[in-house]
């Protein structure tokens, strides 16, 4: 076969197709996560399949403008395909919200589309199950969205998944109170975002940060450990007086919110992972990742962000997750829930009529039924 003919037998990276029995799980897996939102009074929200380019520009980091597909319109504008559901959706929700409306709560299960590399063995990434909370701040908010992260990972029945609980507001408290540049604010964000303490480290030395600050810092977002073990390292860090109180709120919020987490009997599930400073440049408050083993990169991920919706005109307080479905697909526990049913009826008539009015008597009664040919 010619290079060029197969190469059009070939789909784009970031993009994939699937059929019959695995197509049919994932539309029941995706329908009973809906029914799951539903019950908690979410409402689905339907985003555009692409939009314009630069409305997005400004929300968009290097790394994630890289991944997008990219179209120019039949008048001459730049468009990005849905390369992440959340900015779609506070886009629609900034543009038809009033403040009589909130708080609202919407869920999506779209499928996103975006660049990957052949090489790269993060697949799979090219479906979006999420839910988002506008309108409603602080604590009993926060609380809402990771409990919902939680009955959705039962839900999928994925034992082994672990939420890594983190603070993008701790990260802003620590370092942008004008001691560094922006670029290497920047650097710093990459670097304990990676985990690259190291590096880290010497950004911060070169900025004039003393031995015993850059030791703390170090200390803290390399922290991952239990919300018992979390409550110990605050009182040590606070008791070090190196701290802002900006500072030492945002670490008071997290411990407050892993207190509450206990509460609920949900600890064996959550680590507070102070590298955990959000993934994408909107977030402001609480951020988290979903991790399980034998995975590369999270399966899930959420957080705050009361600035995104502010940006397109409708400034309220937002929270929420997406989940990469065909991420976890395969790993979901008791999968029979979600297969097709096998053993129907197989009707074998010459007369088709006479077939197919059998067969609609036993759909009514809720049997599979197939229309066969004699032989």
């Amino acid at each position: 076969m010619p290079r060029e003919k197969k190469k059009l037998l070939h789909i784009p990276q970031g993009t994939e197709g699937f059929y019959l029995e695995e197509a049919f799980v994932h539309r029941r897996l995706r329908e009973t996560l809906l029914d799951l939102f539903h019950l908690w009074g979410y409402l689905p929200v339907q985003t555009p399949v692409f939009d314009f380019f630069d409305t997005y520009r400004n929300l968009l980091d290097a790394e994630a403008t890289e991944k997008i597909y990219r179209l120019i319109d039949r008048e001459g504008d730049l468009l990005m395909l849905r390369s992440d559901n959340t900015l779609f959706m506070a886009k629609q929700m900034g543009l038809a919200l009033t403040w009589e409306d909130l708080p609202v709560r919407v869920c999506y299960a779209d499928s996103i589309l975006r660049h990957q590399d052949r090489e790269d063995i993060s697949h799979n990434e090219f479906f979006q199950v999420g839910a988002e909370l506008i309108g409603k701040d602080g604590l009993n908010g926060d609380l809402e969205v990771l409990m919902l992260m939680m009955a959705t990972i039962r839900h999928l029945r994925l034992p082994q998944a672990v939420l890594h609980l983190g603070s993008h507001a701790f990260y802003t408290a620590c370092f942008a109170a004008g001691r560094l540049s922006v670029a290497d604010q920047q650097r710093v964000y990459t670097a304990i975002y990676n985990r690259a303490f190291p590096t880290a480290a010497e950004i911060l030395k070169a900025a004039g940060y003393n031995g015993e600050e850059i030791r703390l810092m170090s200390r803290l977002f390399g922290f991952i450990g239990t919300i018992a073990e979390f409550s110990v390292l605050e009182k040590e860090a606070v008791g070090t007086k190196l701290l802002s109180s900006a500072c030492r709120e945002a670490l008071a919020y997290l411990a407050e919110v892993g207190a509450q987490l206990k509460r609920l009997e949900v600890e064996s599930r959550v680590r507070i992972d102070l590298s955990e400073i959000g993934g994408q440049p909107y977030y402001t408050g609480l951020v988290f990742q979903v991790y399980m083993p034998g995975m590369d990169t999270a399966v899930a991920s959420g957080g705050r962000y009361n600035r995104l919706l502010g940006f397109f005109g409708f400034d309220a307080p937002s929270c929420g997750f997406s989940l990469l479905l065909r991420k976890v697909q395969e790993k979901i526990g008791s999968p029979e829930r979600f297969k097709p049913e096998h053993g129907g009826v197989n009707i074998r008539k010459k007369d088709f009529v006479a077939a197919y009015r059998e067969a609609e008597e036993l759909r009514a009664a809720g049997r599979i039924v197939t229309l066969q040919d004699l032989k």
